[in-house]
């Protein structure tokens, strides 16, 4: 390999911000990452969103002092500024698919460093450490830790085992589409407990969504994979004359039968 070639492989490696990761289905799942200049502009819009609402409490506490004197209204003052302040992302991005505001309109999202969603204890760890991330001034700390590491993750990232993607409309949304024309699975066809996690749902929508491009027997190959331990978790008979094919139809009566939105139905 010459020189040349070296370094331009080099270059690639440096520039690219896709992120692999494999299930313990052993599927593989591909992010894009988040750089600094999007999360950069995703904070300052929820900082501006928090100076608004802050300044709209102000504004309300000066109207509640002449009526309820200082007391009162001052310690409201102070639980609301705090909760702007460690609450706002925590809250948001724990309860609300890893996105605060400002995220979701720039389609970006936090999620677990194993690809699935994060929950609130990860959210609020993550949130806790940007003080850290914050010095010496302007994200200096969270900026080197991003230049850093692989998949440019700040410290409380690195904490809290997550990262921040830019979120794929067609991913985790539980699309009809993918199980249209399709019957559930009913209970009286599974002898255990009637239960398919988020994050074997959120694998199987990847799946069946890419499936143009990964090719239809490198779909049938990853569904056959993907079947198997599904079913044997639900006690379900998947038949003696399996193939590609009914894997597939199999995942589709899942994700159509779990799926939140059916399940909210």
């Amino acid at each position: 390999m010459s020189v040349q070639q070296a370094d331009q492989q080099s270059t690639i490696h440096i520039v690219d911000t896709r992120t692999e990761i494999e299930t313990p289905e052993n599927v593989i799942l591909t992010f894009d990452l988040a750089g600094p200049g999007s999360r950069a502009s995703a904070y300052i819009i929820d900082l501006a969103i928090r100076m608004v609402v802050a300044w709209g409490l102000i504004y309300l506490i000066q109207f509640m002092i002449p009526l309820m004197g200082d007391g009162l209204p001052i310690g409201i003052l102070l639980v609301g500024i705090f909760l702007l302040e460690w609450g706002y992302t925590a809250l948001f991005e724990g309860f609300c698919n890893g996105q605060t505001p400002g995220k979701k309109m720039l389609k970006l999202r936090v999620i677990k460093d194993a690809g699935y969603p994060i929950h609130f204890y990860d959210a609020a760890l993550r949130n806790l450490l940007r003080a850290a991330d914050f010095l010496p001034i302007g994200y200096g700390v969270g900026l080197l830790s991003m230049a850093a590491t692989k998949r440019m993750q700040r410290l409380g990232d690195l904490v809290a085992g997550t990262i921040v993607v830019r979120a794929d409309v067609h991913t985790y949304k539980r699309n009809p589409g993918a199980f249209r024309n399709v019957e559930p699975i009913l209970p009286t066809e599974c002898d255990r407990r009637f239960h398919v996690s988020e994050r074997t749902l959120d694998v199987i929508e990847q799946l069946l969504w890419r499936r143009e491009q990964l090719g239809r027997r490198r779909v049938e190959e990853i569904a056959s994979i993907l079947a198997q331990p599904i079913a044997d978790q639900l006690g379900y008979r998947l038949g003696d004359n399996r193939n590609g094919a009914r894997d597939i139809l199999f995942l589709r009566r899942i994700l159509k039968t779990f799926t939140s939105s059916e399940q909210g139905a």
